[in-house]
């Protein structure tokens, strides 16, 4: 039986290398069980499925966003637009966004509303203290 993730991490493909697998390491290593991409999609997986049913169980989903993620329209935006969608059917907050270049203005336009989620910034911040925090506040909600 596999585990049920804490985290899904929602990424723009071009941002995997520098901010989307130095998550998905660091939160395993903890101990805290992701949706990733790399690690969760087998051979042969029906990729709607596996990412519907990842964003179904996830705890929280942690969202970077990226330039390449705001510009992009294809499985970046349908994650959140589901995660957005099951945040109002369950009437709770389960984005953790994570800024990474990007301006207020930029998140405004891509979508109001993560103005209002507490973010945190990647490059201000870093690896150890952003997964420090994606990882409490996923074992929080857990």
């Amino acid at each position: 039986m596999r585990e049920k993730p804490l985290a899904f991490i929602s990424h723009d493909s071009r941002d995997k290398e520098s901010v989307a697998r130095p998550i998905a390491l660091n939160l395993q290593r903890k101990l805290c069980p992701v949706w990733y991409d790399e690690f969760s999609l087998p051979l042969g997986a029906n990729l709607r499925e596996s990412i519907e049913r990842g964003l179904k169980e996830c705890k929280r989903c942690v969202l970077i966003l990226s330039q390449n993620f705001i510009n992009n329209r294809g499985w970046g935006k349908k994650e959140f637009e589901s995660i957005f969608t099951r945040e109002i059917l369950e009437d709770r907050a389960l984005v953790l966004p994570i800024w990474y270049g990007v301006t207020k203005q930029q998140v405004y336009d891509y979508s109001p509303s993560l103005l209002n989620i507490k973010g945190i910034d990647w490059e201000a911040l870093g690896e150890e203290e952003v997964c420090r925090q994606i990882y409490l506040a996923t074992t929080s909600a857990a």
